[in-house]
């Protein structure tokens, strides 16, 4: 596989691997997927709980207020 990247990523990619922390690009590579690998799964969960304690909860009506609630929960969420 051949990835380009933008300059600023290829800068990071280097300075990432002159603190000694990897060992080379692929490693970069690797971590950074890993590290989006849990933050998705992690998003999901919350997804996850989130939709299963609205069909648990009692019936609301949908109005303007309830929307505000939900904005204000799924914030503080991410």
């Amino acid at each position: 596989m051949t990835v380009t990247l933008p300059p600023a990523l290829n800068q990071l990619v280097d300075h990432l691997l002159h603190t000694g922390r990897y060992a080379d690009e692929g490693d970069v590579v690797r971590e950074a997927l890993r590290a989006l690998e849990r933050q998705e799964f992690d998003e999901s969960l919350a997804l996850e709980a989130a939709i299963l304690e609205g069909v648990a909860s009692p019936h609301q009506p949908y109005n303007a207020s309830v929307m505000d609630r939900i904005r204000q929960n799924a914030r503080s969420i991410a």
